[in-house]
C-alpha cells in the first residue's frame, strides 16, 4: 500500500518530512556541539581534571570515567549525531545518544544548562517517533519502519519547544525582571562599549523595555509560531531575539538550538521544499513503502507513555511554589523549570572547620579543592554548598584529621540587592541530610 494511499485512508496524516527536517537539523547542530566541546578542551576541564564532582541527587552513583575513556564517550556522541542527521542505524543511535548525553549532563551539576536538559528531552521523545521514516539510510537500504508517521508527531515536537519559550515567560513573572528590570540593567551596562547601540544600552528605559518583551515574547512565541498567518512574521522576530541574546550575553549554543528547534512550527510543506533542494531524489514520495502498522495496545502504549512525559514536565516548573520564599534565593526547584536568564548572583564563601577531637579551627576556601567554575557555582547554590561541606567533612576523616564540624559562611547577593548571609553559619551542615524537604539552614530572603 503506498503512502498517498495510507493518508487517504486517515492512517498517516503526514508522510515524515516534518521529522526528517527536523532530525537531520537536530543532528547537524549536536555533532557541531560535540565538535566545539571537544575542540575547547572542556572534557579534560570539566570531567577530568577536578577532584570532585557534585553530582544530582540520587545520581550519586555516576561517576566519570578514567581520562581516555571520557573523551572516546565526547568522540561517540559525536558519530552518534552524524548517525542520526543521516538517519543511518537510527533508533540505535538515538537511544545511545541519549543515554551517553544524559549521563554526561548528570555527572556534574555545576555545568548544568538549560538547554543540555532540553537536548535530554528532545532525544528522549525523539527514541519514540519515527524520525527515519523519510529522508533517511534507514529507509533507503533497510525495511520494516515499524512506526508510520503521524501528524500528532510533529505536534508533539512543537509541544517540547513550544514549553521552553511558554515556561520560560511564566518564570519572567516576578518583580525583579518586570518592576527592576533586573538582572538585564546589570548585564546590559556591561556592554556599553558594545558598537553602535553600546551607550544605549546604559539607559534605565531599554532595560525595562527589553525585559518586557522578552516576557511577552516567550510567553507568545509558540502560540504564534503554531498560527499559519503568524509563523513566518514570528519567526522573524526569533531571529532577532536569539541573535541578540547571542550577540550580548554569553549564553553558549542556547540561541542556535533555539533558533534550529524552532523550525519546527512551519508547516510540512516548507520542510518538504528544502530537503528535496537540498537532497534530490530523497523525498518520502520517491522511497519504498514500508511501513509496518503497529497493533493498537502499540499505539496506545506510546501516547500513554508520551502523555506521563508531558504531564512530568508541566508539573516541573511549578515544584518552586511548594518551598515558598524566592527561588531565586533558596533555588529549591530552580533548575529543570526554564528559570532562563532571570538572575546575577555574587558571593562569597568559605568554611569553618572545627576538629572535635582537638577543637582545632580553622578556615578554608573552596578554591583550594575545586575549579573555578566548581568554585563560583558552588559559592550560591545552596545543595552544592552543602555536597561540599560533606565532602570537607569526609576528606579530613579519610586523612587522619578526624571528626570534623563543618559550617558555612556565605554571603550573597541577587540582582543587584544588598547581600546578606544565604546558610545559617550556626549550622553543623556535615551533620545535615539532603533531601527534597525545605532547607531550613538556608536562611530567609531579605529584600
Amino acid at each position: 500500500m503506498s503512502i498517498q494511499s495510507l493518508i487517504r485512508k486517515g492512517r498517516v496524516a503526514t508522510t515524515g518530512e516534518s521529522l526528517a527536517f527536523f532530525r537531520i537539523a537536530f543532528g547537524l547542530l549536536l555533532f557541531v556541539a560535540e565538535v566545539r566541546f571537544i575542540t575547547r578542551g572542556w572534557v579534560s576541564d570539566f570531567y577530568i581534571k577536578p577532584q570532585f564532582f557534585f553530582s544530582f541527587y540520587g545520581f550519586e552513583w555516576i561517576r566519570p570515567l578514567p581520562g581516555p575513556y571520557m573523551h572516546a564517550v565526547f568522540y561517540l556522541l559525536a558519530v552518534l549525531a552524524l548517525l542520526i542527521t543521516f538517519g543511518l542505524f537510527y533508533r540505535f543511535a538515538i537511544v545511545t545518544f541519549f543515554l551517553l548525553f544524559t549521563y554526561v549532563e548528570l555527572l556534574d551539576k555545576s555545568v548544568y544548562l538549560n538547554h543540555y536538559y532540553q537536548v535530554s528531552l528532545l532525544a528522549l521523545l525523539m527514541c519514540f517517533l519515527p524520525m527515519h521514516a523519510a529522508c533517511s539510510l534507514d529507509r533507503r537500504f533497510f525495511s520494516n519502519i515499524q512506526t508510520p508517521p503521524a501528524m500528532w508527531m510533529s505536534w508533539a515536537l512543537r509541544a517540547q519547544v513550544g514549553m521552553v519559550y511558554f515556561f520560560g515567560g511564566v518564570a519572567k513573572l516576578r518583580y525583579d525582571w518586570l518592576f527592576e528590570a533586573q538582572p538585564l540593567r546589570i548585564w546590559l551596562s556591561a556592554n556599553q562599549d558594545f558598537p553602535v547601540i553600546g551607550p544605549l544600552l546604559t539607559q534605565a528605559w531599554v532595560a525595562f523595555a527589553l525585559s518586557w518583551f522578552a516576557m511577552l515574547f516567550d510567553l507568545s512565541a509558540p502560540f504564534l509560531l503554531s498560527w499559519r498567518r503568524t509563523h513566518g512574521s514570528m519567526y522573524m522576530v526569533v531571529v532577532v531575539f536569539h541573535l541578540m541574546t547571542h550577540w550580548l550575553f554569553y549564553i553558549g549554543m542556547f540561541p542556535w538550538m533555539m533558533l534550529i528547534t524552532a523550525l519546527i512550527f512551519f508547516p510540512e510543506t516548507f520542510h518538504r521544499n528544502i530537503l528535496r533542494t537540498f537532497l534530490p531524489g530523497a523525498s518520502a514520495a520517491q522511497i519504498r513503502d514500508t511501513y509496518v502498522r503497529l497493533p493498537p495496545a502499540t499505539n496506545t502504549l506510546l501516547i500513554f507513555s508520551l502523555t506521563i512525559f508531558f504531564l512530568f514536565q508541566l508539573a516541573m516548573p511549578f515544584r518552586s511554589y511548594w518551598y515558598g520564599g524566592n527561588v531565586l534565593w533558596h533555588e529549591q526547584g530552580f533548575r529543570f523549570a526554564w528559570n532562563i536568564m532571570l538572575m546575577e548572583k555574587n558571593a562569597s564563601l568559605e568554611y569553618e572547620v572545627k576538629v572535635k577531637r582537638t577543637g582545632q579551627q580553622f578556615t578554608v576556601k573552596p578554591e583550594r579543592f575545586l575549579t573555578r567554575i566548581q568554585a563560583r557555582q558552588c559559592s550560591f547554590q545552596p545543595d552544592m554548598i552543602l555536597q561540599f561541606a560533606h565532602y570537607l567533612h569526609d576528606y579530613y576523616l579519610e586523612n587522619g584529621v578526624g571528626d570534623t564540624e563543618v559550617r558555612a559562611v556565605c554571603y550573597a547577593s541577587v540582582n543587584g540587592h544588598p547581600s546578606n548571609l544565604l546558610i545559617d553559619p550556626q549550622t553543623d551542615l556535615a551533620r545535615v541530610c539532603d533531601g527534597f524537604a525545605p532547607k531550613q539552614w538556608i536562611t530567609a530572603w531579605k529584600n
